[in-house]
Parts: C-alpha cells; sequence; structure tokens
C-alpha cells in the first residue's frame, strides 16, 4: 500500500493522508502532471487529492500547493510512494489553511501541482 509523507518545507498547512474525500463534487480528472488553481467551495479551504498508481510499477509522485497571491503566505508538499507491483490509490490532503494577508478572511484559493518521478498516474482532485 503507498504511503504520504509529508516535505519538511511545509509551513502554514497542514499535510496528511486521508482515506477519501468530504466533497459532495465529483472532483477534477486528468493524468499527472497535473497543475491547477484549486478554489474553495464554502468556508475554508480544504483540497483533496486521490491518485491511483494505475500502471503498478515503483512510482514516487509529489503533491504541493502554493500561494498563488505570490506573497509567500504558506506551502505545503507530500510524497507519496509506491513499491513496483503496486497499484492501489492513496489519497492526500492540504487543509488548515492560514488567513489571507489581508487578514479578513481564510484562503479560499491555492494553486497545486502534481507530478510523478515514473508512469504517469491518474489523478483526481476535489475541494471542499
Amino acid at each position: 500500500m503507498a504511503t504520504v509523507n509529508p516535505g519538511p518545507g511545509t509551513f502554514n498547512v497542514r499535510v496528511q493522508q486521508v482515506s477519501d474525500t468530504k466533497s459532495s463534487k465529483l472532483g477534477t480528472s486528468t493524468n499527472s502532471p497535473q497543475s491547477d488553481i484549486a478554489l474553495a467551495s464554502q468556508g475554508e479551504l480544504t483540497v483533496d487529492i486521490r491518485v491511483k498508481n494505475s500502471h503498478g510499477g515503483a512510482n514516487t509522485v509529489t503533491a504541493q500547493v502554493t500561494d498563488p497571491s505570490g506573497s509567500g503566505g504558506f506551502f505545503g508538499e507530500g510524497s507519496l510512494t509506491w513499491d513496483d507491483g503496486d497499484d492501489s490509490e492513496v489519497w492526500i490532503e492540504f487543509t488548515d489553511f492560514p488567513r489571507r494577508a489581508d487578514g479578513a478572511a481564510g484562503t479560499d484559493k491555492c494553486a497545486y501541482s502534481v507530478s510523478a518521478s515514473g508512469d504517469a498516474v491518474a489523478v483526481t482532485q476535489f475541494t471542499l
């Protein structure tokens, strides 16, 4: 089974492995590499990313979230690792984003990216 490890440079964001998403939406599906902007649908921003290692080869995927405003208010990174023969899926969640620089509201968007060191993986992104 694949594992998720938060990156050492992570700050102002919580990175963790979860078993599913709480989102009621369908999500956005693609293959890696993937990058886009995630927008909060309501309340505080949470980004859940499901990654499936479809080819089953040894693979490491890096998922990141960054502050698109350019102010560097947060950075989150997680490494997802599969051994050879493992075609499982794993979820990574980014949550507990800081308040915006103006302090008036919580973070409502982030840039995210997903890239694989081996074969492309199936990626589905959900935003809460």
